[in-house]
């Protein structure tokens, strides 16, 4: 097992930040959709003709809410960043138009920007005398429809249950193969801490050729996945970090041949 750290730069982060909210799209006044109709009940069914509609803005006029502590619950920044952003975006005056949709734009910015730059910044070091536990893979009963179920000889289970057909493909590749002496479908309690999240890895492979060879595999449809910037392919970079540290062979791949 391990436990990470995470290191940034709060000047980094306000400058992100601030691009990003001045590109964002402009905060537009509510918009409230009114229509009327006539409804008709006939033997075959009911239709309705519409007689009037209109579209008005409403510019809000009411009290302003507490931005900065708004911010501060979402992103657990300090005041005093969070007001740096504001200021320096110079779109603060469009608060007032729609603060509550001003305010989730604006926190869903700087939680995307912060929690990028904490996954670019994580360092994963192992903990002592920790690890998981063999027992647990016997306490645990693979159970699942019989749909997504696919029975296998080189696995700690009789089948893997799997999510995909790539995943299926890549259980039936590995169980044929001479080389592979042992695989598993990692179980949902093995999972890596991140900052956004846990982080249950797809594969662990025991492969013997001229040495013993132990290896994780995260397998999806394309090798590109990594380059997006979602919160699973963060998952998975944390994941690569973690496994980095325990100098345990870690990569994504799309087929068993890749292993």
């Amino acid at each position: 097992k391990t436990t990470y750290e995470v290191n940034y730069s709060t000047d980094e982060l306000i400058t992100a930040s601030v691009k990003a909210i001045k590109q964002m799209d402009k905060i537009e006044p509510v918009q409230i959709s009114y229509k009327e109709a006539l409804l008709g009940v006939e033997q075959k069914g009911v239709t309705a003709q519409e007689t009037r509609s209109n579209y008005q803005r409403i510019q809000y006029t009411g009290g302003l809410p507490d931005i900065i502590a708004y911010l501060q619950k979402e992103t657990e920044l300090t005041r005093r960043t969070l007001a740096d952003i504001l200021t320096k975006s110079g779109r603060l005056a469009e608060f007032a138009v729609n603060p509550q949709k001003f305010m989730d734009a604006v926190a869903g910015i700087i939680s995307r920007e912060l929690h990028r730059m904490m996954i670019d910044g994580i360092k994963y070091e192992r903990i002592a005398e920790q690890e998981w536990s063999m027992r647990l893979f016997e306490d645990e009963e693979v159970l699942s429809y019989l749909n997504n179920r696919f029975e296998v000889k080189k696995s700690v289970y009789d089948a893997v249950v799997y999510d995909s057909e790539v995943e299926r493909k890549f259980a039936e590749e590995l169980d044929r193969r001479e080389d592979i002496k042992l695989f598993v479908k990692l179980p949902r309690w093995f999972a890596i801490e991140t900052p956004i999240g846990s982080y249950n890895p797809d594969w662990a492979v025991v492969k013997h050729d001229d040495e013993t060879i132990y290896l994780v595999r995260e397998t999806k449809g394309t090798k590109d996945f990594e380059k997006l910037r979602n919160s699973e392919a963060d998952r998975i970079r944390c994941g690569r970090k973690h496994f980095e540290a325990l100098k345990v062979d870690f990569d994504v791949v799309v087929s068993s041949g890749e292993v």
